[in-house]
């Protein structure tokens, strides 16, 4: 990418959203969880506790910020001075593989999902909602050769979306998220880096190009 040395625009800075190759979201339902603070440090391999949640529909994912603004204007009806207050910061997507333990976990609750040995689900006792926090991660991938890392530190399902059993309908899990804020008052932070750096990193780990981006 060229850097912006005067005043002249760059196309290079334009770039359109995808997702890496492989697997993009990633979900952990430990007590104690070690946060990524790099875009292409390796969330599989021996001894991680981040769950590959598979496939997401072609909506991909939405982060949305609203919040309230309180206008306090003079005699004369002019606006005076602006207060955004109630910021919330939501997370919205919806996951294809539903059948997979990871996804029904997400959806319904760890707790409330029996796994065989064979990792097959083979209970789901729903409460309304899950009252579970956890921490998700997204990689995304432009088309620019940038690689994106969206850490949501504390994400807690706010509301699910209609679940479609009709014939030929896609079956889907669809959730939006309230994210939490953490202890640094982040409701989500992002990590970037070159492709070319991470498939160096890559190498240096001893992983082939794409695995550690969880390609």
């Amino acid at each position: 990418m060229i850097e912006d040395t005067n005043t002249a625009i760059n196309p290079e800075n334009v770039t359109t959203g995808g997702p890496v190759e492989g697997a993009c979201i990633y979900v952990n339902f430990g007590d104690d969880v070690t946060l990524p603070e790099t875009a292409t440090e390796s969330l599989v391999g021996e001894g991680s506790e981040w769950e590959n949640a598979g496939e997401l529909s072609d909506q991909g994912w939405t982060t949305s910020t609203s919040a309230t603004v309180n206008k306090f204007k003079g005699h004369h009806g002019a606006t005076l001075l602006t207060e955004s207050a109630n910021e919330e910061v939501t997370l919205k997507l919806e996951c294809t593989e539903v059948v997979r333990p990871t996804v029904c976990k997400m959806r319904y609750g760890a707790n409330n999902v029996t796994v065989d040995g064979a990792g097959f689900v083979t209970a789901i006792d729903p409460t309304v909602l899950p009252g579970q926090i956890l921490p998700i991660v997204i990689d995304s991938l432009f088309s620019n050769g940038i690689v994106e890392r969206a850490v949501f530190p504390r994400a807690k399902v706010e509301n699910v979306d209609d679940e479609a059993h009709q014939r030929g309908s896609l079956h889907v899990y669809g959730m939006t998220f309230s994210l939490l804020v953490d202890e640094e008052g982040r409701p989500y932070y992002k990590r970037r880096a070159r492709l070319a750096a991470a498939a160096v990193e890559d190498e240096g780990n001893g992983e082939g190009n794409g695995e550690g981006n969880g390609g």
